[in-house]
C-alpha cells in the first residue's frame, strides 16, 4: 500500500509540475519565448529560460561541466551576429515530441540572414525539461549550429583569391602566390588549462572557480598575459628562435600578442623562408602547430631580381590606390583596403585587376586544438588570371648573367633589349644593376633601403625604357636612310669638303660661329669618303654634312616617321624620345650634331630596338609588346582568355630601297676582315649587321657605349634585334664590353666564344 501511495504521489507531482508549467509557461511555449528573446537580442531574458544545469557557472569551455554564464551567453550570441554579419534570425519548429513525462524534444530550423552569405539554414534539435515547477530549455552550443560542441569555436575566414601567376613564354613561373606557413600556439596545450586557472587564482587572490571567470579577459590583455606567464612565454620564444631566425625587433612581447579562443598566431613565413625540417622541429614543441593552407598567402618571386624593373612587385595599398581600384568593384568581389597587397610597379601594377581575381570566404567550426572541424558555408573565390609574357626564360637569364658578369663596380650600369623584329615581341629585357623583388614584399630594414637608394649606379632606375640617352652613332643609319629616301644623296655620294686634322668647318651656311665638327678617329681608314666607308668608320663629318643637306624640318619630320618625338606604344610606361629639346632652336650646329646622334637627341634602348626592327620588317616599325596572353584555370583545363597579336606601329618608316642599300653597309661594320667600328663582334655562325655608337655625358669621364645589331639571312623564327647600352668609364677596357654581351645574344648556338678581339672606339 505504501509503495502504491508513493507511486501515486510521484505521478501527482509530475502532473502538478506539468499543470503548473502549463499555467506558467507551457512546454510548447518556452522554446518560442527563448528563441524570440534571442532573435530580439534580449539575452538576459533568453538566459532566464535555460535549465539551471546548463546556466550555472560563468565560463563556457569545459566539456565536463557543460555550463555557461550569462555574460558568456550574451557574448556568444553577439559574436554570432558580428561574425556572420547577421541582419536577423528566424526559426521554424519542425517537430515537437514528448520523450518523457518531464521531457520534450524540439526539432527546428534556424535561419540566419547574413549580409555576406544570404539566408543560411541549419536544422537543430534541443531538449526541454520540467524544472522547479516550469519548463526550461536544455541549451547547448548545438542550439546555434548542429555539431557545435562546448569546446568548439566558430569563425569566419576569408578565402583570398589566388593572385594570378606571371610566366615567361615557355611556362616558367617568375611571380607566384604561395600559401604562407603559419606557426601558431594553442595556449592551453602549451601551459595547461589547470595551470592557467591556478596562476590567475594566485595573482588575483581568488579561488579557482572565480579565476575561471576572468581567464578569458586575462588571455586577451597583452600586459596581463606576459605578466602572468612571462617565464613560459620566454621559454617558448627561445624554443622557436632556436629553430627559425626572427627579426631583431620581434621580441616575445611583439611575437606573442593576444590569445583569442585559446589560439595564438605567432609567425607567418613565406615557404622559401622555412624548411620542412624546421617545420617538423617546431611541431615537436608542446602546443605549437603548423598550418600551410588556411592562413593567407604571399607573393613570391622565385628568381629574385629577374626582370625586376618590368615585372614589378606588390606592396600594401595606399588609401588612394585602394579607392581607385575599388571603382566598379563590389563588397562581394572583395574590396581593396590598406591591408591589401597590390601591384606597385611593372606588370604587377598594370594588370592588377586581372591578376587579383575576386575573394571568397567561409564560416566554420574550429576544434579546441585550432583545427578545422566543419565548414558551415563557403563562397568560393575566383582566382586571378595568369599573365604570360613574351620573355624567353633562358634568354632572359643569359642576358642578366652577361650584364652581371661583364659589368663591375658602382660606376657602371647598362641595359639590353632583345626583340623579334617581325612580331614586336620583347624576348629579353634587362636593366643593370637590379634588385631583389622579394625584399619589397618582406620588407627592407631602414639601412638596407637607404643603401639601395644611395647606391651610385641607382639600381631602381629602369634603363631599358625609362632611361633616355644620346644614341650617338647608332642614329647614323637613320640619317643615311633620310638622305636616301628624300633624294638628298645616294649611296655613292662622296664627301669632298676640306678636313684639317680630322676637323671640318662647314661652308655654305653663312659664317660658321660654332666649334668645328670632329670626325671619329679610325685606323686604316678606307677611302673614298662615300656612304659605305663612312658607315664603316662611323665618320661624324659625313653624317653631319648629310643632316645639313637634308635640312632641319625635313630631318625632324623623317625622324618623327621612325618614331622619334613620339610616345612609344608599350604596355609599360616608357620615357618619350626627342630629336631636340622643347625650348631649343635648331641652328646649323645643332642640326649637324643631330645627324650623328649627338646634340639633344635622346632615346631609350627600347625605342632604338623598335627603330632597328625596321631593317628586318620591310621598313615597318612593330608595336613592341611584352604581354603574350592571359590564361585561367577552368576545372581541369587551362584556358586562354585572350592573346595579343602583332600590329604595326608605323608602316613604311624606311623604304625597302634604302634598306637594301644600308643593310650590306651595316654588315660591313662588323666584318672582321674590314676595319669597321664593330669588327670586334666576331659572331662566327650567323650573319650580323650592326652599328656601334658612343656619346659623352656628364663630366666626360664616363661614356654611353652602344651596340645595335640584328641577324640577317636567317629563318623567320631566328630573327633577332639586339641593343646593348652601357654607361661606363671612358676607357677601351669598358667600351669594348658591349661586344661580349652582343656576341652571346646574336650567335645561333652556345658554341664557345672566339678569342676576345682588340677593343675599338667609335
Amino acid at each position: 500500500m505504501k509503495k502504491l501511495i508513493a507511486a501515486l504521489l510521484a505521478l501527482l507531482t509530475i502532473f502538478t509540475v506539468s499543470c503548473h508549467g502549463t499555467k506558467s509557461i507551457k512546454d510548447t511555449t518556452v522554446f518560442d519565448l527563448f528563441m524570440k528573446a534571442v532573435v530580439n537580442r534580449q539575452y538576459s531574458e533568453a538566459y532566464s529560460f535555460i535549465s539551471k544545469k546548463v546556466a550555472s557557472g560563468s565560463t563556457r569551455g569545459s566539456a565536463a561541466s557543460k555550463t555557461i554564464g550569462s555574460l558568456d551567453f550574451e557574448e556568444l550570441y553577439e559574436k554570432l551576429f558580428s561574425t556572420f554579419k547577421l541582419d536577423s534570425i528566424t526559426y521554424k519548429i519542425n517537430e515537437f515530441k514528448e520523450t518523457a513525462a518531464d521531457k520534450r524534444s524540439v526539432s527546428y530550423t534556424v535561419s540566419y540572414e547574413s549580409r555576406d552569405a544570404g539566408k543560411l539554414d541549419f536544422d537543430c534539435e534541443v531538449g526541454l525539461i520540467a524544472e522547479d515547477g516550469t519548463w526550461k530549455v536544455q541549451w547547448s552550443p548545438s542550439c546555434i549550429f548542429p555539431d557545435y560542441d562546448w569546446t568548439d569555436t566558430f569563425a569566419r575566414a576569408k578565402l583570398f583569391a589566388k593572385r594570378g601567376d606571371i610566366l615567361t613564354e615557355d611556362g616558367t613561373v617568375i611571380a607566384m602566390t604561395a600559401d604562407l606557413v603559419t606557426v601558431y600556439v594553442v595556449f592551453s596545450e602549451f601551459v595547461g588549462s589547470a595551470e592557467i586557472v591556478k596562476r590567475i587564482a594566485q595573482i588575483e587572490g581568488v579561488d579557482e572557480d572565480e579565476a575561471k571567470k576572468t581567464a578569458s579577459n586575462y588571455l586577451r590583455d597583452t600586459e596581463k598575459l606576459h605578466g602572468a606567464f612571462r617565464d613560459e612565454l620566454n621559454n617558448l620564444y627561445d624554443c622557436i628562435t632556436d629553430i627559425v631566425t626572427l627579426d631583431e625587433d620581434e621580441t616575445p612581447e611583439k611575437l606573442f600578442k593576444n590569445v583569442i579562443d585559446d589560439f595564438m598566431l605567432v609567425k607567418q613565413l613565406r615557404p622559401d623562408m622555412i624548411t620542412s625540417d624546421q617545420m617538423r622541429r617546431l611541431e615537436q614543441i608542446q602546443g605549437v602547430h603548423i598550418d600551410t593552407k588556411n592562413y593567407g598567402t604571399a607573393r613570391v618571386y622565385p628568381y629574385g631580381d629577374m626582370l625586376a624593373h618590368n615585372l614589378g612587385y606588390v606592396g600594401l595599398a595606399s588609401e588612394s590606390e585602394a579607392a581607385a581600384l575599388n571603382v566598379g568593384r563590389t563588397a562581394e568581389d572583395g574590396l581593396y583596403t590598406t591591408d591589401s597587397m597590390v601591384g606597385k610597379t611593372g606588370v604587377e601594377k598594370l594588370y592588377e585587376k586581372e591578376l587579383r581575381g575576386t575573394d571568397g570566404f567561409y564560416y566554420f567550426l574550429r576544434n579546441a586544438d585550432g583545427s578545422l572541424k566543419k565548414e558551415l558555408y563557403r563562397k568560393d573565390r575566383v582566382n586571378g588570371v595568369d599573365v604570360h609574357l613574351t620573355i624567353n626564360f633562358d634568354l632572359q637569364k643569359r642576358t642578366e648573367e652577361l650584364l652581371d658578369v661583364v659589368l663591375y663596380g658602382d660606376d657602371t650600369s647598362g641595359a639590353v633589349i632583345v626583340m623579334d623584329p617581325l612580331t614586336g615581341e620583347v624576348v629579353a629585357m634587362a636593366s643593370y644593376p637590379t634588385f631583389d623583388l622579394n625584399k619589397f614584399v618582406i620588407g627592407f630594414s631602414a639601412e638596407e633601403y637607404t643603401e639601395l637608394q644611395e647606391q651610385a649606379n641607382v639600381p631602381l632606375l629602369d634603363r631599358t625604357k625609362r632611361g633616355l640617352y644620346p644614341p650617338g652613332s647608332t642614329l647614323k643609319p637613320f640619317t643615311a636612310a633620310a638622305a636616301l629616301d628624300l633624294g638628298v644623296m645616294n649611296e655613292n655620294y662622296i664627301f669632298s669638303g676640306r678636313i684639317e686634322d680630322d676637323y671640318w668647318t662647314p661652308t655654305g651656311y653663312g659664317a660658321w660661329i660654332w666649334p668645328r665638327i670632329k670626325r671619329t678617329h679610325a685606323n686604316n681608314r678606307t677611302m673614298p669618303m662615300n656612304m659605305e666607308n663612312c658607315m664603316l668608320h662611323s665618320d661624324n663629318i659625313y653624317f653631319a654634312n648629310a643632316a645639313l643637306m637634308i635640312g632641319a624640318e625635313r630631318l625632324k619630320n623623317y625622324l618623327a616617321g621612325v618614331g622619334m618625338d613620339e610616345k612609344l606604344p608599350f604596355e609599360l610606361t616608357v620615357a618619350q624620345s626627342q630629336v631636340i629639346g622643347r625650348n631649343t632652336v635648331m641652328n646649323y650646329k645643332m642640326l649637324a650634331d643631330t645627324g650623328y646622334g649627338q646634340g639633344e637627341v635622346l632615346v631609350t634602348p627600347l625605342q632604338l630596338a623598335v627603330m632597328y626592327c625596321a631593317f628586318r620588317n620591310g621598313g615597318n616599325l612593330p608595336t613592341p609588346r611584352i604581354i603574350d596572353s592571359f590564361y585561367k584555370t577552368n576545372g581541369v583545363y587551362y584556358e586562354c582568355v585572350s592573346k595579343t597579336e602583332y600590329s604595326p606601329w608605323i608602316t613604311g618608316a624606311i623604304s625597302t630601297a634604302a634598306i637594301k642599300k644600308l643593310v650590306p653597309m651595316l654588315q660591313g661594320v662588323v666584318d672582321p676582315t674590314k676595319h669597321g667600328t664593330g669588327r670586334s663582334l666576331r659572331v662566327s655562325n650567323v650573319d650580323v649587321a650592326a652599328k656601334t655608337g658612343s656619346a659623352e655625358i656628364g663630366d666626360k669621364t664616363s661614356i654611353i657605349s652602344w651596340f645595335a645589331g640584328f641577324r640577317v639571312n636567317v629563318e623567320e623564327e631566328n630573327e633577332r634585334v639586339v641593343i646593348v647600352m652601357l654607361d661606363v668609364p671612358d676607357t677601351p677596357d669598358y667600351t669594348s664590353l658591349k661586344f661580349q654581351i652582343a656576341r652571346q645574344l646574336l650567335k645561333l648556338d652556345d658554341a664557345p666564344d672566339p678569342n676576345e678581339p682588340p677593343s675599338n672606339n667609335d
